[in-house]
């Protein structure tokens, strides 16, 4: 019950928690119009992405932004924008594995120069991890919720997943594991492991 009342705290008033987390990192927050398919690269750089759905969601975060991700210009409603870095990532899926890798070296690069803070293979490597732990653990809560109705209630289970736009991935997969009564398993990334350039990783995604 506690992870419940804290996930819905977050979705209702995610101000706090994403003030305690840029004061803890020294990060900056990074609001995405729409999500990013590639949110490994923010996170590896130490910006938290916020995907903001309405103006609604933009209000409750007001003045914690410190850049724009944007798949489009405009975007799809108005934002802040003066003295803020922005950076427009195509919606339009790449031709090619060379043009989808040559747009997420651009957003990594642009992203560490927001940062300040470069994301190293490792890094990168660190967040794959993270986020595919985030998403396993959200697959287990769903599956969780069809074989037992009365789990959570479907305000309940919505905060819970809202809460995850605004908590970095690994946040995230503690309160859900909390909720689940289970320990967070590392997700499997790649059969043959962390090998080769996780840029290549992400890029194929955009394909």
């Amino acid at each position: 019950m506690e992870g419940i009342r804290f996930a819905a705290e977050v979705a209702s008033d995610p101000s706090g928690v994403v003030t305690l987390w840029k004061a803890a990192t020294g990060g900056k927050a990074a609001g995405c119009l729409p999500a990013t398919p590639v949110p490994e690269l923010l996170h590896a750089a130490n910006l938290l992405p916020i995907t903001l759905e309405s103006p609604e969601d933009l209000s409750l975060v007001s003045g914690q932004v410190n850049a724009w991700l944007v798949g489009g210009d405009p975007p799809p409603f108005p934002v802040p924008s003066e003295g803020i870095p922005r950076f427009a990532f195509p919606r339009v899926p790449p031709g090619s594995l060379e043009d989808a890798l040559d747009r997420v070296e651009a957003l990594a690069e642009w992203a560490g120069a927001v940062s300040g803070f470069p994301a190293s293979e490792g890094a990168l490597w660190k967040s794959i991890r993270a986020h595919a732990t985030r998403r396993s653990l959200l697959d287990a809560l769903d599956e969780r919720c069809i074989r037992e109705t009365a789990f959570l209630t479907r305000e309940e289970h919505r905060d819970i997943v809202r809460a995850g736009i605004f908590l970095p991935p690994e946040a995230h997969s503690r309160l859900l594991s909390s909720i689940l009564g289970i320990d967070p398993e590392p997700a499997a990334i790649l059969a043959e492991g962390e090998r080769g350039d996780p840029l290549i990783v992400l890029a194929k995604r955009l394909i």
